[in-house]
């Protein structure tokens, strides 16, 4: 796959259990079709819609032979897709693609996919078909990304994460970094949801926030210990000096070595 793209799956009465190597946004327009995920599923019909993270083992059972379904495949390599993560702030793996999910669809999308599903019909050639398929995934990417957004604030509007137990999870594992799916297991949240609170309260990914962290460790162990960078990039959990030595200019302004002659109380 080149692009991200649209396009229609007649099901009809098939079934079957695979993955694919790519994040898909899937759509019911005619008929139903089960589907499972490895943690829920549910049945896709006009108006339902499901989201699938790459590698995620689905299974699928059409029910009617004029089963269809809207499907849009992501390409990661995209630039229009590299291009809206940049316009709109947003990290597709991060929030959108976390976890494979469910949703109802607004009754104001309904026409879309009406729309969509006779555009993709109707191209004739093949240059035609790659432009109208594409611009249509990018216009059901943008969509869903709100949706998904509007979803999980409506369902956390009182919750806070507690940075105090956030960042005591992190310091155990300093060597080891968690992972977006790790962090949200040990603050019993879905990926998304932890993904779209932590961007809410501390105005940053949750990969941000863990690199932030770290920094701060380094920080305060080259101020108040004599370690040599080595050590503390290795116990950091960087691969080697260099790597360290970036990652901490970026964000403190200077290198490692000038930290030991700061000021304790400078910032």
């Amino acid at each position: 796959m080149q692009q991200t793209q649209a396009r229609c799956n007649l099901i009809a009465r098939t079934s079957g259990e695979h993955c694919h190597d790519a994040p898909q946004l899937m759509l019911g327009w005619r008929g139903a079709m089960d589907y499972e995920f490895t943690r829920g599923g549910g049945r896709l019909v006009l108006g339902q819609a499901a989201i699938l993270p790459s590698g995620e083992p689905h299974s699928y059972l059409g029910r009617q032979d004029e089963c269809e379904v809207f499907v849009i495949d992501l390409d990661a390599a995209d630039p229009c897709l590299a291009s809206l993560e940049r316009s709109c702030a947003l990290d597709l793996r991060e929030s959108l693609f976390a976890e494979p999910r469910s949703l109802s669809l607004p009754p104001t999308l309904l026409p879309m996919v009406e729309f969509a599903t006779t555009q993709v019909k109707a191209a004739s050639d093949d240059a035609q078909i790659r432009l109208v398929n594409h611009q249509l995934a990018m216009l059901f990417v943008s969509q869903f990304s709100q949706l998904v957004g509007d979803v999980d604030l409506k369902g956390m509007q009182r919750q806070r994460l507690s940075a105090e137990a956030l960042n005591r999870f992190i310091d155990q594992r300093l060597a080891s970094p968690p992972d977006n799916a790790e962090l949200a297991d040990a603050m019993h949240l879905g990926q998304s949801q932890f993904h779209l609170l932590c961007q809410r309260q501390f105005g940053m990914s949750p990969q941000q926030y863990v690199m932030n962290r770290r920094i701060y460790w380094a920080q305060h162990w080259l101020r108040h210990t004599p370690r040599p960078i080595g050590a503390i990039a290795m116990d950091l959990g960087f691969a080697d000096v260099s790597s360290f030595s970036r990652a901490f200019r970026r964000r403190v302004g200077h290198a490692p070595s000038k930290e030991r002659g700061c000021p304790v109380n400078q910032r």
